[in-house]
């Protein structure tokens, strides 16, 4: 097959995946208003446009008559900036979501410090590689602090909760770690170590804007975003969730149908495994549930039989190790 049209392809099938990706956790975020969906589907919506413009600039660098003498360009400086920073501020907030970060500073600060920093390499950075190299180098940089305030985040937190849910995704955050070095080591080798002039005239596979393992990158996350959207869609499906006030009980709302369905518990013994998560113990559930005390008693146990956990603090936290 000729190269250009596997890149064709190629970047088809990466745009058809990411806007698939958005257009789940759109919906996702339409059936249960979670904030984590809508800023995901912002960031996918931003990073489909992101590869639309390497679509465009790869197209037009073939149309220009002087694109021998020029294997390498930055061909939309100021829309990259915008849609790569749209889309990386988006995740930093999908981020700042799962972490129940608040401040304002921490939510809006990176994002506008990646927009400044890349507007001042292209202003004040000469032309060439190495301004190419920086330029691109900020989209590692913002990548590489996420990665970094997760794990201080992890280190510092004495949220016992919080601690579980995010261990739950170490996988995760270990190959998002090599993901984005493979990223930074591919701007390096086609960015500082291959010589521009040595190729001249010949077909690329590559230029500044495509970065293949920025690709995998974002497969990778948008895989693990349509797992977990299509997973709520279908317990949503199945059964609609209780609803409660305050963010804890939005979380035990959110996981509760799908703990529940992989240990196969009873309608009635999700809502009583919901007061145990909440704190309460079986007098208080069964005053809130107008249920008999032996009732509850009964309940609690074939709820801990099911599970395998062998009292109320083990249960409480496989349901956050688990969610």
């Amino acid at each position: 097959m000729d190269l250009g049209l596997g890149l064709f392809y190629y970047t088809l099938i990466v745009l058809l995946a990411v806007i698939l990706t958005a257009a789940t956790c759109l919906a996702s975020y339409l059936v249960t208003r979670n904030k984590t969906y809508r800023y995901a589907f912002a960031g996918f919506l931003f990073y489909f446009f992101d590869v639309a413009l390497v679509f465009q600039d790869d197209f037009l660098m073939q149309r220009a008559s002087d694109a021998s003498a020029s294997p390498f360009f930055i061909g939309s400086p100021v829309a990259s900036v915008l849609v790569g920073g749209g889309a990386l501020i988006s995740f930093w907030l999908v981020l700042c979501e799962y972490l129940e970060e608040d401040r304002p500073a921490v939510r809006w600060i990176p994002g506008a410090a990646f927009v400044l920093a890349s507007f001042a390499v292209l202003l004040l950075a000469p032309e060439g590689n190495g301004q190419m190299f920086l330029f691109y180098s900020m989209r590692e940089a913002m990548l590489y602090a996420m990665l970094v305030y997760l794990a201080a985040r992890y280190i510092g937190t004495r949220d016992d909760v919080l601690r579980l849910r995010m261990r739950r995704h170490r996988a995760l955050y270990g190959a998002l770690w090599a993901l984005v070095t493979c990223v930074l080591l591919e701007n390096v080798v086609f960015l500082l170590v291959i010589d521009p002039h040595a190729i001249a005239g010949q077909r690329l596979p590559f230029f500044p804007e495509r970065n293949f393992a920025e690709n995998a990158l974002m497969l990778c996350c948008a895989f693990f975003a349509c797992r977990d959207a299509f997973r709520v869609l279908s317990l949503r499906f199945d059964r609609p969730p209780m609803r409660g006030g305050g963010r804890q009980e939005e979380l035990i709302d959110d996981n509760l149908m799908m703990y529940g369905k992989r240990h196969q518990l009873s309608e009635r013994e999700c809502e009583v495994l919901r007061y145990v998560l909440l704190g309460n113990d079986n007098q208080n559930i069964a005053s809130s549930m107008h249920l008999a005390l032996s009732t509850v008693k009964v309940h609690v146990h074939n709820i801990l039989q099911k599970t395998g956990q062998a009292n109320r603090q083990a249960l409480v936290q496989d349901f956050w190790k688990m969610s």
